[in-house]
């Protein structure tokens, strides 16, 4: 797993920031904070992996975006990952013509004894880790949502970022992973009541297609993802990331506003597959629901603050906060701003 990040000149990142990482890893923190950001630094390095960085910084504005402060602020962007007992990938880019970015450095240390990028196989490790990692966006969920389209068939080696292929994702589940597939059916049913079992079947007129439809409860008729509320196709979506075997997740999951139109006993089932997925997969969740704080541990709340135009991240201590919890519960607190990431009050920004 992931033992720790270091950024600097990235984004809201201005000097070298190193957040401690766990298998389970709740961000909070006000709009403009730099949450986001955070996650948007994983995307960065793993564009980098799949040799599209060019492409990231394009669709993102340019590298002044990308920046912190831009290029006449910085001249130096740092991204370093450690993991657990293996060594740690470090990567170093610097502004270049036309607004985009150019690779100053990039190393590896601790792999297969050698300390360089001349270690073919030390590499090799890094690029499957780095492509191992998936982050999530389940928020479209209106009338074009990629959920509501029909998908390939066979699209079905893992679940994609935006929950296009979750009729083709699904259907393998119920053919090849039946437990999953019914952990993930009764789940959804304790959330929507109505909801009696997808209808998973290849379209008639063009078997290599599929659409995500079910079938209401007590009744014959059976529907399509048009006529479920956002917030139960979105459950829908993420019991089926956390809740699909251990062997076909991501080695790193990343959500970002998950919370987003969940009902508050929604919610509550969320956090429980957030912490029974954690358990064999490294999860980190940004979130701005003191609901679905109050489901974790303090050691599992990363708090981020904007402090002098900088992001800043540090992780909750139950020590210090023992007396605090016997009359509030981690919601509260924040609420409170006890521990600081305010929910209001901080100035606008990514």
């Amino acid at each position: 797993m992931l033992n720790n990040i270091a950024i600097a000149g990235f984004k809201s990142f201005g000097a070298k920031t190193l957040v401690p990482l766990g298998l389970l890893n709740v961000l909070i923190g006000a709009n403009g904070s730099g949450k986001s950001n955070f996650l948007s630094a994983f995307s960065f390095i793993q564009a980098y992996s799949f040799d599209r960085i060019a492409e990231y910084v394009a669709k993102h504005g340019g590298a002044d975006r990308i920046l912190h402060f831009g290029s006449r602020n910085t001249k130096q962007l740092s991204i370093n990952i450690a993991f657990e007992e293996e060594g740690y990938y470090s990567i170093i880019f610097h502004p270049a013509a036309n607004d985009t970015l150019q690779i100053g450095k990039d190393y590896t240390v601790g792999y297969v004894g050698n300390s360089d990028r001349s270690s073919e196989l030390g590499w090799k490790e890094i690029i499957s880790q780095l492509q191992a990692w998936r982050l999530y966006h389940f928020d479209d969920t209106g009338f074009y949502s990629p959920m509501k389209k029909t998908s390939d068939l066979h699209d079905n080696r893992l679940l994609r970022e935006d929950g296009s292929n979750l009729a083709s994702f699904l259907y393998l589940l119920r053919e090849r992973h039946v437990a999953s597939y019914r952990m993930i059916r009764n789940t959804i049913r304790q959330v929507a009541p109505f909801f009696e079992d997808f209808v998973l079947e290849p379209l008639a007129l063009n078997p290599d297609t599929i659409l995500l439809e079910w079938r209401h409860r007590n009744s014959d008729a059976y529907f399509n993802a048009a006529s479920l509320s956002d917030g139960t196709l979105r459950f829908m979506a993420l019991a089926t990331l956390l809740l699909q075997p251990a062997a076909l997740r991501p080695e790193v999951v990343l959500l970002d506003e998950p919370e987003l139109g969940l009902h508050p006993y929604a919610i509550a089932m969320l956090a429980a597959m957030l912490r029974s997925a954690s358990k064999e997969t490294q999860i980190v969740v940004a979130t701005q629901s003191p609901g679905l704080l109050d489901h974790f541990e303090p050691e599992d709340i990363l708090v981020a603050e904007r402090v002098a135009d900088e992001t800043r991240i540090k992780r909750l201590e139950s020590e210090k906060l023992q007396d605090w919890l016997e009359d509030y519960s981690l919601g509260e607190l924040w609420e409170k701003n006890h521990f600081g990431g305010r929910l209001t009050n901080n100035p606008a920004g990514a």
